[in-house]
């Protein structure tokens, strides 16, 4: 069946006026089981429904747009408790609040921008007052968040084994801790822009970070969730998306709140937790002039999953692949902090002798001459020798071969190319095999494949309008857009202008971050990342995390997985649970303390 697609897009692209509340209830079904109810009712559109299309130019009428959501009491056994929530799937429009006055009453004066899809799970047996909900939204940027909720953070999973789609009770899911919102951004799943506005006109940091801050705003109005505790969860691109809409969230304050049912003032924001991000496009090697040094733990982590070269150091494969993790973290923790150390190095000779080394030779001169010189230092930093450099090159990633005086550079690929990016690194690790997957450095692809990351078709999801259709009659007309590729290629990186700030904050979410942090000091951020996901590389956002000066407030926490951290493909998820839980369960300082505390079975450098 098309469902079974879903294994390998839940890997792949962790890289869419009459109603809106999510508390509507109607037949239960069972929890867990395949679908064999009668035929769900299907949502009833309004009068001249369109179909839902995601072109660069594409959008829907106003009134082609229902409101009115679908939703069905459903429960979930978790830890020994049946717990009752309610699943609601449909659309929000978001308006322009900011062109408008304060709490507008008349919703037709208002800008109507996009149709923004969500499903969300709400639990019926505590009050929302204080209940968290998070707003959960994927990367690419073109991904929608369906993969994101099916057997990762959702209620339920898809039995792997079953010839149909069977859901069974997801573990790992976090509606013990928080009410779930998953959000599908414009050109995404079923959301759609507005006329006379255009899908393009949202393709963009700050568009896309408005407009879907204006759908959160929404669904706190209708929801009542004024008080609540809010927070964004994104993965990949989230990493740039989430902190820009927290930010334009603070700054917003409760501006564009109405009044909430228990009268009590609005809670804004607590906290963000960005999984596996991109968080300054302009540091990421792959995509611009800039040091790979970043990336060298990632690389050295992959070389010593594939036991590649031999004599790791006493971190050998079997260390990775079959031995206690608890007992492996301290040679994980010891491994990786003389990495970090020797990443350092690389960025200095990096800055010093091969920034933007090509085949050109004006632009190997310093490089050149580097490796000619019996004994190099750069401003008498005692930095290695060339034979001594390239040869810990080798040792670390497996690629190469150790180096011997007069070496060309077709001889050795760190001869050719010292500042290897990622890309190049999955090509060349292990050719016999094929090619490195890019969101996973543990798995192999056919060298002639595609790498799903890298793939710009679009991908439609079937699984998820029979999960729909099934567990919240939900059926729409449209076919649900897991992947727009032709966003990710189309994005707009440029800041708006009118934000303070703007000059420093092209394809970065760094100051935005700092931004919330400094409007709201409290604000709690957790950032986690796989050892071996060499799509977004957990070392360079260390150093960009301690760049921007963040260092003390804002954790970063790896483990043993690929790109989005996921359940089953991340060795000891319960330590990414057990960190979840002190970041939902304490404040900031409290929550900080807990997660740099170190933790049996993962490694505590922040």
């Amino acid at each position: 069946m098309a469902f079974r697609l879903y294994w390998l897009l839940l890997a792949v692209f962790l890289a869419s006026c009459s109603g809106g509340s999510d508390s509507g209830k109607s037949d239960s079904t069972a929890s867990s089981g395949t679908f064999t109810t009668p035929a769900p009712k299907p949502v009833q559109p309004v009068p001249g429904s369109a179909v839902f299309a995601y072109g660069f130019h594409d959008a829907v009428d106003r009134l082609a747009v229902s409101e009115t959501p679908s939703s069905k009491a459903q429960t979930i056994n978790l830890k020994g408790n049946v717990i009752p929530f309610t699943a609601t799937a449909g659309h929000m429009i978001a308006y322009d609040w900011e062109s408008a006055p304060p709490k507008p009453a008349d919703l037709a004066g208002l800008d109507a921008q996009a149709a923004i899809f969500y499903t969300a799970y709400t639990r019926d047996d505590l009050p929302r007052e204080t209940r968290p909900v998070t707003f959960v939204f994927n990367g690419g940027p073109g991904g929608a968040s369906a993969v994101l909720d099916l057997d990762f953070l959702g209620p339920k999973k898809a039995d792997p084994v079953s010839p149909e789609l069977r859901l069974l009770d997801n573990p790992d899911t976090l509606l013990d801790k928080t009410d779930l919102v998953f959000v599908d951004p414009v050109g995404t799943g079923y959301s759609t822009a507005i006329r006379p506005h255009e899908n393009a006109d949202f393709w963009g940091v700050d568009s896309d970070a408005e407009v879907l801050r204006d759908f959160i705003t929404r669904y706190v109005n209708l929801t009542g969730r004024q008080s609540s505790p809010k927070y964004i969860y994104g993965v990949s691109y989230g990493g740039l998306r989430a902190p820009i809409i927290g930010r334009r969230l603070i700054e917003s304050g409760s501006r564009d709140y109405m009044a909430g049912p228990d009268g009590k003032p609005a809670n804004i924001l607590a906290g963000l937790i960005l999984n596996s991000p991109m968080l300054d496009v302009k540091t990421d090697c792959s995509r611009s002039n800039f040091s790979c040094g970043g990336a060298l733990p990632t690389y050295a982590m992959v070389a010593a999953y594939h036991g590649k070269p031999a004599g790791r150091q006493g971190l050998t494969a079997e260390d990775l692949t079959t031995a206690d993790p608890a007992s492996v973290a301290p040679k994980i923790a010891r491994f990786l902090s003389d990495v970090r150390a020797f990443a350092t190095t690389f960025n200095s000779l990096y800055r010093a002798v091969f920034p933007g080394v090509s085949q050109a030779a004006s632009d190997r001169i310093n490089w050149d001459a580097y490796l000619k010189a019996p004994n190099w230092s750069v401003s008498d930093a005692g930095q290695p020798n060339a034979e001594d450099f390239l040869n810990r090159l080798y040792t670390l990633t497996g690629i190469g071969k150790p180096y011997q005086k007069g070496d060309m550079p077709k001889d050795n690929p760190w001869i050719e190319t010292p500042n290897l990016n990622s890309l190049q690194f999955l090509e060349r690790f292990d050719p016999a095999q094929g090619k490195l997957f890019i969101n996973d450095g543990r798995k192999f692809l056919p060298r002639q494949t595609i790498d799903p990351m890298l793939d710009r078709t679009d991908i439609y999801y079937d699984f998820i309008k029979t999960y729909q259709a099934g567990f919240m009659n939900y059926k729409p007309t449209s076919e649900y857009l897991g992947l727009n590729g032709r966003i990710i290629d189309n994005w707009n990186y440029l800041p708006d202008p009118r934000l303070p700030g703007a000059e420093r904050r092209f394809a970065t979410s760094l100051p935005d971050m700092a931004f919330a942090l400094t409007l709201n000091p409290s604000l709690k951020v957790l950032i986690q990342h796989g050892y071996y996901d060499l799509n977004t590389v957990f070392h360079q956002t260390e150093l960009n995390i301690t760049r921007a000066g963040l260092a003390a407030k804002v954790p970063v926490k790896t483990y043993e997985g690929g790109h989005g951290i996921l359940p089953g493909k991340t060795r000891s998820y319960e330590h990414v649970m057990q960190d979840l839980d002190a970041f939902y369960a304490q404040p900031q300082t409290n929550m900080i303390a807990a997660l740099n505390a170190p933790l049996a079975g993962g490694d505590s450098h922040e």
